[in-house]
């Protein structure tokens, strides 16, 4: 057990100019030399274990190098999904149409790729997840997989995004989502490797939908993702699981955000035994309260989101409101979401974010030293 405050992320991170210019080729129907694409994907996740490492991070990713978005790779790994594009709709963003159009109308959100489930939900490349392993673990060497961890997504997540046209169940369609993730998940959990399950749909689906969505009311959601998400973990340690939840890192208003109080029954509800909530985002830092008002089971520890900013005492600050509430040795720092969510969808310079990462190591410095 550590001694001291580790640091993580929430796994996406910027794609190389070169390596997203041939991801959207391909995303737009061009001719893309497979063999190339794979080396530029090996050279990528090498070069980003190395700057991890340098900037001092304890448990790092593969960046998700591989994917066009955190949520957006079953468009290519999983059958049943097309019949066009869906509209997204967030109620915070509705009212300033201005503001839509300039976080919303740009090359970015054309490759999102988000569509509908139009047939059976299965998986079509077994190997795609294999092939992000050996070379994540190529560019471990020797280093023990245990200090890493790769992103997937949950159930939940998958019918937030792709309305379903197929299952007319929303039970059946996330139970279907399950059985085809399942699959990657012990493939990661088997290569020794922590699993990262992505969940934003968790905290969005109080204020955000893809249009003609089966998600409907949150409070019915939420325990029916949380189930079969749970079905597609059995049999996998729950402490080899991080379950990540946020609300969106986009430049919306944020001001419907569902609070953290009103689903961290269900957040603790999952197989997962680390969950990892915002802890920086304007909106939502105050909510560390909520780890004292519910107290955290005694098998379960926290990742907090404690980047926006790059100061080291306001990191360690947020975490030692948390680490007095559930112990340093539960705590780990990460940041609210990831900075490569989709390819070039990021609000952060490259070089801004490997700053931030090196004040969130700062910062856990000294808040390990004050508890």
């Amino acid at each position: 057990m550590a001694d001291r405050i580790l640091t993580t992320h929430a796994g996406s991170l910027p794609r190389p100019d070169d390596l997203a210019d041939m991801v959207w080729a391909q995303m737009d129907g061009e001719d893309v030399d497979e063999a190339a694409l794979e080396a530029k994907m090996d050279e990528a996740v090498v070069d980003l274990v190395a700057k991890q490492r340098e900037v001092g991070l304890d448990v790092i990713s593969d960046g998700e190098m591989s994917k066009p978005g955190f949520s957006t790779y079953v468009n290519t790994r999983f059958s049943g999904f097309g019949g066009g594009t869906s509209e997204f709709q967030s109620d915070d963003v509705a009212p300033f149409p201005e503001l839509a159009m300039k976080l919303f109308a740009n090359p970015q959100t054309a490759h999102l790729g988000f569509s509908f489930c139009v047939g059976p939900v299965e998986l079509s490349d077994k190997e795609a997840v294999n092939r992000d392993i050996a070379r994540f673990k190529s560019a471990l060497g020797d280093a023990d997989p245990s200090t890493a961890f790769m992103g997937t997504i949950s159930p939940g997540q998958i019918a937030f995004n792709y309305p379903d046209q197929h299952y007319g169940s929303h039970e059946k369609y996330l139970a279907a989502c399950a059985e085809a993730l399942a699959h990657e998940y012990r493939a990661i959990i088997d290569a020794g490797f922590n699993l990262q399950i992505d969940s934003p749909d968790m905290a969005m689906a109080a204020h955000a939908r893809s249009v003609g969505s089966s998600v409907g009311d949150w409070h019915h959601h939420l325990p029916l993702a949380v189930e079969a998400l749970n079905g597609a973990l059995e049999d996998i340690p729950a402490e080899r699981v991080r379950f990540h939840v946020c609300w969106g890192n986009t430049g919306t208003p944020h001001h419907l955000d569902v609070p953290l109080a009103d689903i961290i029954d269900h957040v603790l509800n999952v197989n997962a035994g680390t969950i990892y909530v915002e802890g920086a985002n304007p909106r939502h830092a105050h909510e560390w309260r909520v780890f004292r008002d519910v107290p955290l089971p005694d098998d379960k520890s926290v990742i907090l989101g404690v980047i926006d900013v790059k100061h080291p005492r306001l990191v360690a600050d947020r975490l030692v409101q948390v680490g007095k509430l559930v112990g340093k040795d539960r705590l780990m720092a990460g940041t609210d979401c990831g900075f490569g969510t989709f390819i070039r969808w990021s609000l952060v310079d490259p070089g801004v974010m490997w700053l931030k990462l090196g004040s969130m190591v700062e910062g856990a410095q000294i808040a390990s030293e004050e508890l």
